[in-house]
């Protein structure tokens, strides 16, 4: 007799991703919809013949690049390019002092805490920061830090909160990659006569290079899409930043019936978004295959 048909096996090529389809589904309903939602929001105006219906335009991509909103935009890159790039230099050289102590209940230290401060933010890092270095803090009357041209509610002081957060996860990023470069490759340097400058600058940047590389994008990344702690920061000072742009659009008061624009201004952000995460991974990629 011949075998009979197996029922209700799924096909060979569904039967690796199986266990992901609830993962999927719910990424589709909670990630996909609202993200075709934003999208289309984003080309809709209001037809100028008929002001109860909408038609599809470029207006709001126009409107997200010029004006306040394209202030806003700039203002937002520049600060995170600044904030990115300080933390990327102090978390490396924080990294590589961490890995030259040679400690690992040091090192075991630095990861938990690297992990839990690259998770802090929102109201309360505001409020302390302000607590400590606002018009009236701790360090502001002790240092008198008000006669000064500084202040917290500015970019500078955006760029120094953020500190918080980026250079733990520049240590967490940078971490892997600077611990595995191995004292055998240091003194075979040495055996041919090069001194540790040369080796650095011949072996040890081009293999972290590329982790460096990857951590600066993702703490851009980072640093662009922090919305809740600058808003409790400088939120009340009109500071312009794309993400407050796009809350005050879409919470009405001065900015009711802008609502697309800040639709259109998130799809500018998921954009970058994207390209950023496009960059992280190939270096990401990059990095292991030099140690592995």
């Amino acid at each position: 007799m011949s075998p009979q048909p197996r029922v209700g096996r799924l096909p060979a090529a569904l039967q690796g991703i199986s266990g992901l389809i609830p993962f999927l589904a719910f990424t589709a309903v909670f990630l996909g919809l609202p993200l075709i939602g934003l999208v289309v929001s984003a080309f809709l105006i209001t037809d100028p013949d008929n002001p109860r219906s909408k038609v599809f335009s470029l207006d709001n991509f126009r409107a997200s690049f010029t004006g306040s909103a394209g202030d806003a935009m700039l203002t937002s890159l520049g600060v995170s390019l600044v904030a990115a790039t300080i933390a990327t230099v102090l978390g490396v050289l924080l990294t590589q002092a961490i890995v030259y102590t040679g400690s690992e209940r040091l090192q075991k230290v630095t990861t938990v805490l690297s992990s839990v401060l690259a998770n802090s933010g929102g109201v309360s890092l505001a409020f302390s920061f302000i607590v400590v270095l606002g018009s009236t803090g701790v360090l502001t009357s002790l240092f008198s830090l008000d006669e000064t041209s500084f202040s917290l509610y500015s970019a500078a002081g955006l760029v120094l909160m953020y500190q918080y957060f980026l250079i733990p996860t520049m240590v967490m990023v940078s971490y892997p990659t600077m611990a595995a470069l191995r004292q055998e490759w240091k003194d075979a340097a040495a055996a041919l006569g090069a001194t540790p400058r040369q080796f650095w600058r011949t072996v040890g940047v081009p293999i972290v290079l590329p982790a460096v590389t990857s951590g600066f994008v993702l703490l851009f990344g980072a640093s662009l899409a922090t919305h809740v702690s600058a808003a409790a920061l400088v939120g009340g000072a009109g500071f312009s930043l794309i993400t407050l742009k796009i809350a005050g659009a879409l919470s009405g008061g001065n900015a009711a019936g802008l609502e697309n624009v800040a639709m259109a201004m998130s799809v500018n952000l998921v954009l970058i978004a994207a390209v950023t995460l496009l960059a992280y991974l190939p270096l990401q990629r990059r990095s292991r295959a030099w140690l592995s």
